[in-house]
């Protein structure tokens, strides 16, 4: 006679809650949590107790709680405006991507959230369950208030992008209105002398900047006013019509594009007016976005750096982090011209 076992399954395991390591360690709720988070009174006793139940339990706190040995999270926020959800918007894009590889290389996971309302509610949120150790920022207002928010709550935090003053200036940023000028001495350099911009029309400190520092080129090789026109647009359907308006009463040999954006509307514009880009309309963009290899002739455009900057925000959000309060000044990175075959290689004879 052949004697049969009859198997029965083991339970499975359940998650291990909190509750279960304060009744292992005869601590209350309150205890662990203060144990496992760095904060509050507890004794050694207590403590070492609370650590021998979570070690043998194998109880795993929610990533929001912080790590027994370092506090952290280690998760950056990145609060991205909607604007930057656009698919036109390929430089930020290129941005978003170079900081999530340089804080993987440091260990760090990147949190991006949008929101509809005040982003300083997701902030908050953020804030009050301590899910990020600090928060990166880009496209800044003047004044600002999430910088207000993040200095006033002592939450560490870098920018790409001017921070106002009085408030702490950890940011990384490009001098947009010297490379504009640059730019405008190059075009004269080749032999083009009737140099008009198109920019946009925003309260935004880098389109200022930008258009500041076309006439900053000009009148640095004496040349007064605008040279052969300056035209501020909107970024809507209307944009491209006033563009050809202006193009073809100022009549310009070189246009000093505000973005690669309008830098590609403009290529559309000469062809309309029968005007070859590059023999009889130089253009220069500005971010040397994916988009400049994509048009036909290439297009010759200013070179922001993202990769870098990407490293130098996560920098100085990480030393805040290990050391306290940035107090250094912000940071200007150097931006070059990417020749492409929207401008001429050689002076013009």
């Amino acid at each position: 006679m052949v004697s049969s076992t009859r198997w029965t399954p083991a339970p499975a395991r359940r998650n291990v809650t909190i509750e279960d390591v304060a009744r292992a360690a005869g601590v209350g709720r309150q205890t662990v949590s203060n144990v496992l988070n760095g904060s509050g009174r507890v004794g050694p006793a207590a403590r070492a107790r609370v650590l021998e139940a979570v070690a043998q339990l194998g109880y795993h706190p929610h990533h929001g709680a912080r790590s027994l040995r370092s506090r952290r999270t280690m998760a950056l926020g990145y609060l991205m405006p909607q604007t930057q959800l656009q698919s036109a918007n390929l430089i930020m894009m290129q941005f978003l991507q170079s900081l999530v590889n340089e804080a993987s290389r440091r260990q760090y996971r990147v949190v991006v959230v949008t929101a509809d309302g005040d982003p300083r509610d997701e902030m908050r949120r953020l804030i009050r369950s301590r899910s990020v150790d600090a928060f990166v920022l880009s496209e800044l207002e003047h004044d600002d208030p999430r910088v207000a928010l993040l200095h006033e709550s002592g939450t560490p935090f870098a920018c790409f992008g001017m921070t106002g003053p009085g408030l702490p200036q950890s940011w990384v940023d490009i001098d947009n209105s010297e490379a504009e000028a640059q730019v405008v001495r190059h075009l004269l350099d080749l032999g083009l002398n009737r140099l008009c911009y198109i920019g946009y029309a925003t309260r935004q400190y880098w389109d200022k900047q930008r258009e500041a520092g076309f006439r900053a080129g000009l009148a640095s090789r004496g040349i007064p006013g605008d040279g052969a026109g300056v035209l501020g647009i909107n970024d809507d359907p209307s944009a491209r019509g006033k563009i050809l308006s202006f193009i073809a009463s100022a009549k310009p040999d070189a246009v000093v594009a505000g973005s690669d954006k309008i830098a590609v509307i403009l290529y559309g514009v000469a062809a309309d007016l029968n005007l070859r880009v590059g023999p009889d309309l130089a253009i220069v963009g500005f971010d040397c976005s994916i988009g400049a290899d994509l048009v036909h002739p290439t297009l010759t455009s200013v070179v922001i750096p993202v990769e870098d900057i990407a490293r130098r925000v996560v920098s100085r959000a990480l030393r805040q982090i290990e050391t306290g309060p940035d107090t250094e000044p912000g940071e200007i990175v150097p931006v070059w011209l990417r020749q492409g075959d929207s401008t001429p290689f050689h002076r013009r004879g």
